[in-house]
């Protein structure tokens, strides 16, 4: 027995020895199978031109079915689209320009000076000695300038220095040029202060306002010497010092 279907009619019958185009003009009718069905036996597609040799046997299926076509679905979606944003196809443009406000000043946001008045030391080989207190630069943030600042300090010629030193270890604070006021330069978290020495080579400072002119100056400071031998000193004895102003 072979079973016909097609949608949710379906017959089973003897139809053992017939081909596929056979059953589907023997259940045209009764089925209402259409033209452009196409056949699938035992679930696999046959095509059109092998029906006429393809012979059933017992206990096959054969089934009939119409492909659903894509296109009133996509028709239905262009014109929901079209409702749903209608006024931008009809009155829409697809470009527009505009001018931003902006405009630049004559100084730059922040300047450096030298300020150095450190009293200049000698020292013996094998020798401790401290560093006086003293300015060394000048921070100058410009006229109307609210942002944050970084102020970097380093050793220019630590190389040199490490020939003569042991130690070289320089305190560090900043304040209002004005008033001498101390600056918390850790962006808030209460630090006053921070250590330059050879191990580190470069130190940043984040003063928490930074609205006025600000001076970079040693605390405090102490070295300690190599002891010196039969033949001339190498490197330097005077520390080479840059600043650098950025923005944070």
């Amino acid at each position: 027995m072979v079973e016909i279907r097609y949608g949710d009619q379906y017959e089973v019958t003897d139809l053992a020895g017939r081909t596929v185009s056979e059953a589907r003009e023997h259940f045209k009718s009764e089925l209402g199978i259409p033209d452009k069905a196409t056949a699938k036996l035992n679930g696999g597609k046959v095509k059109a031109g092998a029906e006429l040799d393809t012979v059933l046997n017992d206990d096959d299926k054969l089934t009939f079915a119409v492909s659903r076509t894509k296109v009133p679905f996509l028709v239905g979606a262009l014109l929901l689209a079209l409702a749903v944003t209608g006024g931008v196809f009809a009155f829409g443009w697809i470009n527009a320009t505009t001018t931003l406000s902006g405009s630049t000043t004559d100084y730059n946001f922040a300047d450096v000076t030298d300020n150095a008045n450190i009293t200049a030391w000698t020292a013996h080989g094998n020798h401790k000695g401290d560093i006086a207190a003293g300015n060394l630069f000048n921070v100058s943030p410009a006229p109307g300038y609210t942002g944050d600042l970084v102020v970097s300090v380093g050793l220019g010629n630590a190389g040199d220095l490490a020939k003569r030193y042991r130690v070289l270890s320089l305190q560090l604070e900043m304040v209002y040029t004005a008033n001498s006021t101390v600056l918390d330069i850790s962006a808030g978290n209460g630090a006053v202060w921070t250590m330059l020495n050879l191990k580190n080579g470069t130190v940043d400072m984040f003063p928490e306002v930074a609205t006025a002119n600000m001076t970079v100056r040693v605390l405090d400071g102490f070295y300690i010497t190599h002891a010196k031998g039969s033949g001339a000193w190498g490197g330097s004895a005077a520390p080479q010092l840059f600043c650098e102003v950025a923005q944070r």
